[in-house]
């Protein structure tokens, strides 16, 4: 099931009013789930531009954190792929940490793949935002910074409505990493 993204897509979690908003215009959800674990998972791309965006939503016990978001990137830097990777950056604006890295190459063919994490606490909530795109261009990085300006994690009534009900059927897919790949491209690995 794919659903076109609103200028204003909401996402949230049963019993819980933190909810996370993001402008997704122009992109294609792709999947939007409830897992059995509590975790709220949605993945889009904009099919023109090739990106691709995943979300996850999680509700801890006890306060999330700008720190605990900074320790998770932190394990993410210490990964596999990014060790690989060229021009890694991690850092902190408005209240929200990144980490970027290029993946140049994988097992010899040429990728250019560009990865953004992003990470943002508020109450008992954190979300997870990965975008990622294979051949990446500076004239991508707009669109890139776009999605980084709009995405806002904030407590507030639970909406009666969401932009897109989660499906909680069973998932698809037992293994969670997801390979993102485009049509006539080289394929990507698990970013």
């Amino acid at each position: 099931m794919a659903l076109e993204g609103s200028a204003r897509t909401i996402l949230s979690q049963p019993n819980n009013p933190v909810r996370l908003s993001i402008d997704l215009a122009g992109f294609t959800i792709e999947r939007d789930q409830l897992k059995p674990n509590g975790r709220r998972h949605l993945m889009a791309s904009h099919p023109g531009a090739g990106i691709n965006v995943a979300i996850v939503l999680e509700q801890v016990a006890g306060q999330a954190s700008t720190g605990g978001c900074i320790k998770h990137l932190r394990q993410l830097k210490k990964g596999q792929a990014v060790s690989r990777g060229i021009d890694v950056a991690f850092s902190t604006t408005r209240d929200m940490p990144t980490l970027e890295y290029t993946l140049p190459r994988f097992q010899g063919v040429r990728l250019d793949q560009k990865s953004l994490y992003a990470c943002l606490a508020e109450a008992n909530v954190y979300a997870t935002m990965h975008v990622s795109k294979v051949q990446y261009t500076e004239a991508d990085a707009a669109l890139f910074q776009r999605l980084l300006t709009t995405v806002r994690l904030q407590p507030g009534p639970s909406p009666r409505i969401t932009a897109h009900q989660p499906n909680t059927a069973a998932p698809l897919f037992s293994v969670e990493p997801v390979r993102y790949e485009q049509p006539n491209e080289a394929k990507t690995i698990v970013p």
